[in-house]
């Protein structure tokens, strides 16, 4: 019990910090890439989900009802065998079948609460890999659609966009949209490498967005926004914490969005789709790997 106090106490303050001070997962993972930076992002994402998959394995069995769930596997096999043995049988093979899809129901409820409990920690992780590898500056000459999603009743004809301060220039915009969901967008041109602000003002605030045209920040997010949790939920951008600070929610601006080109990871094409194709391969089968090892029941 002690140790399962302890697994959920270590997830939910990941989570906790996480959240209210992002800073502080930040600088653990910042320092970790100036340590492994050397092995290039592949290999750091590779090590960093090999990693978590031990840290799954460990944690796994304090969360989990372990000895059920090595009855309900064992149930399962039996009704297989059953199903294999007794195939003949039209009867015997049905009540098999539905044995076999009964337990399968008690062994998916068996994995729910640790999963649950799991999973948020290990998202973290990702959304940290996603912050430092998952997009790259533009490049001079580059053009970028910018999105500016408005707090509601807004007028987005009365929000004014700064004049650029060199090293980028206005190409098109910026087009007011009114309505329910206000918007302005407007499009960015890259001139020249260098680390510059586009700054969005209403009313005395003065909302900034970072753009970065070829240099080699340590990370970088396509969205920085007021409302981080709201967009975490519809899976409009999962790095919301990590990348810029989070906007006041009350700023007259949701959310700010330019589009960074996906950055490489290795002999694929890179992005956050990438980092989670290769966060959860690698980390499953070397959580699934050492389960022997320790003995676990998955």
């Amino acid at each position: 019990m002690r140790a399962t106090i302890l697994v959920i106490a270590i997830a939910a303050l990941i989570v906790l910090v996480s959240v209210f001070a992002p800073a502080v997962p930040n600088a653990v993972f910042n320092g970790l890439d100036l340590a492994l930076g050397w092995l290039g992002p592949f290999w750091v994402v590779v090590l960093v989900s090999a990693l978590t998959g031990l840290l799954f394995i460990l944690a796994f069995p304090h969360v989990s009802a372990q000895s059920g769930i090595r009855k309900v596997k064992d149930r399962i096999k039996y009704n297989l065998l059953a199903i294999r043995i007794f195939q003949d049988n039209l009867g015997s093979v049905l009540k098999s079948t539905a044995g076999t899809l009964g337990w399968n129901f008690a062994y998916l409820g068996l994995n729910l609460i640790p999963m649950f409990v799991l999973a948020a920690p290990f998202m973290v992780i990702w959304f940290q890999l996603n912050a430092l590898y998952a997009y790259q500056p533009l490049r001079p000459g580059d053009e970028r659609i910018v999105v500016a999603e408005l707090a509601p009743g807004v007028d987005p004809a009365a929000v004014e966009l700064l004049a650029p301060q060199g090293g980028w220039t206005l190409a098109q915009g910026p087009v007011p949209l009114p309505g329910q969901e206000p918007r302005l967008l407007f499009t960015v041109r890259a001139e020249q490498a260098g680390s510059y602000q586009m700054s969005l003002r209403s009313g005395g605030e003065t909302v900034t967005k970072a753009l970065e045209v070829g240099t080699q920040p340590r990370r970088l997010a396509r969205v920085r926004t007021a409302v981080p949790l709201a967009l975490l939920a519809a899976g409009k951008d999962p790095i919301v914490f990590f990348g810029e600070p989070v906007l006041p929610g009350d700023s007259f601006v949701r959310s700010i969005t330019l589009e960074y080109p996906k950055a490489p990871l290795g002999p694929f094409g890179g992005g956050e789709i990438t980092i989670m194709l290769v966060f959860i391969v690698v980390s499953l089968i070397v959580g699934f790997g050492l389960k022997g090892v320790f003995g676990v029941e998955i």
